[in-house]
């Protein structure tokens, strides 16, 4: 009986501590509105593959594809620690999943755009090939 309860406890817990907080969550339609262009301290970083990038994308926003694991952790130790990334994928898990190792790699300004690029295009919002 104990053991159950630690085990249901311990995956509460880890569940909880993976998920990210109300303020590092935007809406595309937010997004929208954030200059970013011009502006080298803020970066929109789409963690999609090659391939989804390449068939749209937000006009100025950066690819490094999250699910090219150990290409990812290497790639984002060599971004500046000190801008605001704003991450987005297709419908927003990957850039969840990035966003939680851009934490642990001590990054401190990232936003994970809920909904992601599905959102973007259902919004209307400019895409760029």
């Amino acid at each position: 009986m104990k053991s159950i309860f630690t085990l249901i406890l311990s995956a509460f817990l880890i569940t909880a501590c993976a998920q990210s907080n109300p303020q590092d969550n935007m809406t595309v339609g937010e997004l929208n509105t954030v200059n970013f262009r011009g502006d080298d301290s803020k970066v929109v970083l789409d963690v999609r593959t090659a391939q989804e990038f390449s068939e749209g994308r937000i006009a100025g926003s950066e690819n490094l594809d999250v699910l090219k694991t150990d290409l990812f952790t290497t790639s984002i130790q060599k971004l500046d620690k000190e801008k605001t990334y704003y991450v987005i994928c297709r419908s927003g898990s990957r850039s969840q999943k990035a966003l939680n190792q851009m934490k642990e790699a001590g990054f401190k300004h990232i936003i994970n755009v809920t909904g992601g690029m599905q959102a973007w295009e259902a919004a209307k919002l400019p895409i760029e090939k």
